[in-house]
This record gives structure tokens, sequence and C-alpha cells, in this order.
């Protein structure tokens, strides 16, 4: 198969500050754009270890931890199959969506004219309200729009939408649905896709510094102007695919748990480039809530529950009662010792919150799924496969170091793995300490 490019990505080797930045660059654009987790790590970081590697066209490379698919648009940009596992339902979606390259891109067109034709007349019509979210939004008599039920709201974090561009955004998403019924799901998706970038950067009260933060309420917003933009770009860059090739690498993904790899065959893989996430205070489910919430992934907290017990363990908000990932470790008193080190801090400092008595389990639950994880990717490649996971050391834990990378590794070798090497990628400055810390990648191979 030839290697082609949406465009191709820039020749000759990128300058060390694009080399060490987390930021989109302007090449990179396509597809990649369309909605991207904050915490991603770069197309160009990607394309480096598929280098690196010396994977070859047609071969398979698995994300198990593939978020929104950064790894997966790139290995379908440059010749190679893709298979990513995600058990973020809403990250799953938006990697499924930009890795579908062969809708009807003239469908697509009319039914956004459609969508954004059909919700400004409503809107025009119809006078915005003034009462807050929870007033105005779950009243019963909102149904005809297509409000929000009292458990969806309750899932919303507080101030993170004002009343204007909610309202703007049931309406888009009723007629959103009525357009797109009786399409291919992925139709629907597409458009969800480009609502959910809506929400994430313009509609709603919130932003990235990395952790989401709240910021100043909007008293409006232009959220079908904004729709129709995103949904125009989208469409162009599906119009060049599909004018460069028409055959394009297969890119699968799997709605799962990475501790489990359930719908990855076994001995498929050929290498493994992905970054899992790091223990630490972020909750993940958190960062997308709102899009999750208006596209129904999720609609009420026992479906919240669900969704973040399918996570890895690397946060107190979602650490359970029946938990017993830490049990993996138990032949690692490496991962022991630091776990029990953050329970000592945590005594001698009088810290007693329910959340800083979970610290030391989320550090034996994270590395015990981690193993749980590498127990059963073994099977799944192919002999002398690489791996290579993006990781960062971590100082969240009332700031007992955790050298993430080195204990990964360690743990590994237990499953039939050897570390080729613990490479630096960049330094973060550490939110809570003011200093600096690694983020590496580590590069395994099966023996």
């Amino acid at each position: 198969m030839p290697v082609a490019a949406v465009p191709r990505a820039h020749s000759g080797k990128p300058t060390q500050e694009k080399e060490n930045s987390n930021d989109l660059q302007k090449e990179d654009y396509p597809f990649h754009h369309w909605y991207r987790f904050v915490l991603s790590y770069p197309p160009h970081l990607v394309r480096k270890y598929l280098e690196i590697f010396g994977v070859q066209p047609g071969e398979t490379i698995l994300d198990p931890f593939c978020g929104t698919g950064t790894t997966l648009v790139e290995c379908r940009r440059h010749g190679f199959n893709s298979i990513g596992v995600e058990a973020h339902p809403h990250a799953a979606l938006a990697s499924r969506v930009k890795t579908r390259w062969d809708l009807d891109v003239t469908l697509l067109q009319a039914r956004a004219k459609k969508i954004g034709h059909a919700a400004e007349a409503e809107l025009g019509a119809l006078a915005l309200p003034k009462q807050s979210l929870f007033a105005e939004m779950v009243a019963e008599d909102t149904a005809d729009y297509g409000g929000l039920t009292a458990d969806e709201a309750k899932l919303i974090p507080e101030g993170f939408l004002s009343p204007k561009p909610l309202k703007r955004l049931l309406i888009l998403r009723k007629h959103l649905r009525l357009v797109t019924e009786g399409l291919d799901t992925a139709y629907r998706e597409f458009f969800y896709v480009a609502l959910s970038h809506v929400i994430a950067n313009g509609a709603g009260n919130f932003a990235f510094g990395p952790e989401i933060y709240r910021t100043k309420a909007k008293e409006d917003y232009d959220v079908t102007g904004h729709f129709a933009s995103q949904v125009h770009s989208m469409i162009a860059d599906l119009v060049h695919a599909q004018a460069v090739q028409k055959d394009w690498p297969s890119a699968k993904v799997v709605e799962g748990d990475a501790r489990t790899l359930e719908g990855v065959d076994a001995g498929s893989i050929h290498a493994v480039i992905t970054s899992p996430p790091y223990p630490n205070e972020k909750d993940y489910t958190r960062i997308s809530r709102v899009e999750s919430v208006l596209l129904g992934l999720m609609t009420d907290r026992g479906q919240l529950r669900e969704i973040k017990e399918r996570l890895l363990r690397s946060n107190t908000r979602n650490v359970f009662v029946n938990d017993d990932d830490g049990e993996w470790i138990a032949d690692h008193p490496e991962v022991r010792i630091i776990s029990e080190e953050i329970e000592r801090r945590r005594v001698a400092l009088g810290k007693n919150s329910g959340f800083e008595k979970l610290y030391h389990r989320v550090v034996a639950h994270y590395f015990g799924g981690m193993a749980r994880h590498f127990s059963v990717l073994t099977k799944k490649l192919k002999r002398k496969a690489r791996c290579a996971y993006v990781v960062g050391d971590q100082l969240s834990f009332l700031l007992v170091p955790i050298p993430t990378g080195q204990l990964l590794g360690d743990i590994a070798r237990s499953y039939g793995f050897r570390t080729a090497s613990i490479d630096l990628w960049r330094t973060r400055l550490g939110t809570k300490s003011g200093t600096r810390v690694r983020e590496e990648v580590l590069v395994l191979e099966k023996l």
C-alpha cells in the first residue's frame, strides 16, 4: 500500500521546541483538530516511534489507551493498520469518527445545511432563558427542544454551561438527531464530534491548563455558527483524503478495558504506541463530562460509575471498595514501598480527608492495573514487537516521587518484556510542587 498523507507532515526533523511541545502543529491539523483530548501527546511523537521501530506499511499498531485517536490517525495517514482500545465512550466516539474517511461528503453537506437551517429557524422564534441551568433546562415543558433530565443536569459541573448557550446546544442537538434518523450511525457520530468541538472550544464556561477549570460565564454564544464552521472544516479534510486515495489502511476502535484487551486478536500486533493515564489526581471522566452528557453517552451517576470502573485506577475518584488490582503488584516491593511512604506521610501530616486516605491505594491499584494490562498484552503481540509508552513521573500524592516509567518497566519484565530504553521526551512544571518532572517514553520489547 502506498504511503500517502493528508497532507504529508513536514519533511525533515522538527525543531527542538516543536519536538518537546504537546501543542498541535499547523501541519497536523487534518483530522487531529476535529476533537482533541487536552492531555493528548502530539502526532510528531507517534511518527518518531513509527520510524524508530521500523514499522512497515500494512503492519498493525495497537494503542490500548487510544483516547481521541492520535496514534490511530497518524497510522492511517502513513500506511499502517491500527487498533485502538478506549474505555471512555466519548473518547471512543471521537476516535471512531476521526478514522472514518469514507463518508459521503455530498450527503454530509446536505444534512449539515438542514441541521443548521432547522435549528436557526427554531431559535429565531424562541425566547432564550434567563433562569439558571437547573431551573430552566430541566423543566418538563422544555422536552420539545430536548431538555436535560434531572439526572443528566446533576452530572454537569456547576457553572460549566450558561442557560442561553445550553439552550442553543440542545436545540441544535435535537435537529441533528432528527436530520440523521435512518442514516448509518457514522453520520450522526460525525456531527456529534463537531458538536463536541463547539462545546469544548467555545460554548462552555471551562478551559484547560492542564486541569479543567471554570471560566467566566458567557451570556450567549453563536453555537450554530461555530458548528457550521467546524463541519465545513471536517468535510474539507474528508474531501482531501478521498482525493488522495480511496483504500486507506484499516483503523478499528474497540470500546473496552485496556486491562483485558478484548477484541484484539492474539499474535496480531507488530507494535504499540500509547499513553496510559498517569497516577495523579486528574479525573478523566470530568474533562469531557459536558460533551458526554449532551451527547447522551452519560445519563446518570450509575452510568458514570460504570465508565469509571472500566478505567485504569489513576485517581481517587475512580477507586472503589471492591477493587483488587493492587494484588497484582504483591511481588513488586518497589511499588509497595512508595504506597506505604505515601500513607506514612499522610498520617504524619494529619491529612484525614476521604480522598487523601485513598492516595496510597491509587498507587497500588494503578500499577496493579498496568500489570494486568501487560499480562494480556504479551499474548496479543508478535515476537520482538516493540512498545512505546508515553508516561510521566509524578509528585501528585503528598510530593512522594513516583518514577512511573521505571516502575512500569520493572513490572513489564514479569510478563516477558525487556526495557529497551527510557527516553526523555520533555520536562513539565508540577502544578503542586513547582518543580520540573520528567515525561518519558518507556520502550519495551517482547522477548
